[in-house]
């Protein structure tokens, strides 16, 4: 061979030598894109994600759930449950489920109507893998009440659990974890392990994370306290303002406050929820911010004040201090500004409408078009329990309040009656106010008044319409 030809042939191989080092880690870069790619093309079902949601923090772990998967190669659909439909779990050979408990055990609104029409009876899911989280709050009776059903049903109808339920108090960061690894390997994720399994941010790497369902506790000074209904026929109800001892704290109509209850004749510490009756100042560093409340006393059977109103309304010293969170409450966070709203409630849920209204009138002073307020309420007495009066007749006399209607239970009277009676005698009216697009926002007792309000508008509006006006985020529900 020729010096010219030796060359040439070592060149050849030295060249080839350097292709196979650079094509071997660049195909092996290939295979790993495409484990983690969607499998969009693929033949077997998008895995179901459902959720079982009141405040939204069920909402995000599922979205959190079905972005993992997706970003590890599976097809996922996330849907409220009430979007679930009985043909899905026939076709289904796995499912996740995340299950809030709210209320007295009972079913979010987004899965009230699931409940309702799927699980009266067992159905016949053999083929079905399932993996359930249920969550809830061990300081309220009840705990995980309505996962715990859900999974019943489901074992009822022969499906198989992947792993046994897990049970989740509150905002677990190790539980995510812990049910992020067990809802990937059923997935059939080939790397179902978080890259840092203490560190959820790993999940959602390079995206902008969802805002704290819980801000942290801060020390509140009660400032106010006054009985706003003296002479009632009903328990007394009692207006607080607290203000908070450190600045830069941030909340939104719909937001709900935890009050830290100390422990006290015998009963250990405890934390209770409240509707936010107020908007902080819009300047965050205010030192002028306050948060107010209207909390009717509550007596047990035997006569003793209930846990949280007896402590606040009276043991609580003017000038205490209380230990405060903030949730945020998506599912009851107000429409853009210029949708019409109707708000519809009882009793001291008072509170959480009047938050929306002072929410429109913040947006009407910074100069954004706002749609009318309709504003339906019930209480005791019309001589005794109109609370916030003034205030409701400044918005009616501004047009921020475009209409008012009360009911009072206890007038003798023949006018005596529920907020659900005002319903329908203005049935033509909200017919033409969900027309134009109006939400319906209702706040309130669980027991009585919501099943009262639900019953009349379905009569008013139709079942099926008031199902599409749920689904469509235009009738939501903040209930105690």
């Amino acid at each position: 061979m020729s010096a010219d030809a030796t060359r040439w042939a070592w060149a050849l191989l030295c060249v080839g030598l350097w292709l196979s080092l650079w094509l071997l880690p660049w195909r092996q870069r290939q295979r790993q894109r495409q484990r983690i790619r969607p499998t969009r093309g693929s033949d077997a079902p998008p895995l179901l994600v459902a959720f079982a949601s009141q405040s939204g923090e069920g909402a995000q772990w599922a979205e959190r759930t079905a972005r993992l998967l997706a970003a590890q190669g599976r097809a996922v659909r996330l849907l409220p449950l009430d979007r679930v439909q009985a043909a899905e779990l026939d076709r289904a050979g796995e499912v996740l489920l995340i299950a809030s408990t709210t209320g007295a055990g009972d079913a979010p609104d987004n899965a009230a109507g699931f409940e309702t029409r799927l699980m009266r009876t067992p159905h016949a899911w053999p083929q079905l893998r399932y993996g359930l989280l249920a969550r809830g709050d061990r300081s309220y009776a009840h705990f995980c009440a309505f996962g715990q059903r859900l999974d019943a049903w489901l074992r009822a109808s022969g499906a198989t659990p992947a792993f046994e339920r897990m049970e989740v108090d509150g905002d677990d960061r190790l539980m995510l974890n812990r049910w992020l690894r067990e809802a990937a390997r059923l997935a059939g994720a080939e790397d179902p392990a978080p890259s840092a399994p203490d560190a959820p941010e790993a999940v959602d790497a390079g995206e902008e994370a969802a805002p704290a369902a819980l801000s942290a506790p801060q020390p509140w000074r009660l400032l106010q306290r006054q009985v706003l209904n003296a002479g009632s026929p009903g328990a007394p109800v009692h207006h607080l303002v607290l203000q908070p001892l450190e600045t830069g704290v941030q909340w939104q109509a719909g937001d709900v406050a935890r009050l830290h209850l100390p422990a006290q004749n015998g009963e250990p510490a405890a934390w209770r929820e409240y509707s936010l009756a107020s908007l902080p100042r819009e300047d965050p560093e205010s030192p002028d911010s306050r948060a107010e409340f209207l909390l009717r006393e509550v007596r047990r059977p035997d006569g003793s004040r209930g846990r949280g109103s007896g402590w606040l309304c009276h043991a609580l010293p003017l000038g205490g201090t209380v230990q405060l969170q903030l949730r945020r409450n998506p599912g009851f966070h107000a429409p853009e500004p210029e949708v019409p709203l109707v708000l519809i409630g009882n009793g001291t849920g008072l509170a959480g409408l009047v938050a929306h209204i002072q929410q429109r009138e913040h947006a009407s002073k910074a100069g954004r078009r706002v749609g009318p307020i309709w504003l339906l309420h019930g209480e005791r007495s019309r001589a005794f329990d109109t609370h916030w009066r003034a205030k409701l007749q400044t918005w009616r006399a501004q047009g921020l309040l475009h209409r008012l209607d009360q009911a009072f239970s206890r007038d003798a009277d023949a006018h005596a009656r529920y907020v659900q009676d005002l319903i329908a005698p203005a049935a033509q009216r909200l017919h033409h106010w969900v027309a134009d697009g109006a939400a319906l926002y209702v706040c309130g007792q669980r027991q009585g008044m919501a099943q009262g309000v639900d019953d009349a508008l379905a009569q008013v509006l139709g079942r099926e319409a008031l199902d599409a006006l749920q689904a469509a985020g235009r009738y939501r529900r903040d209930l105690y």
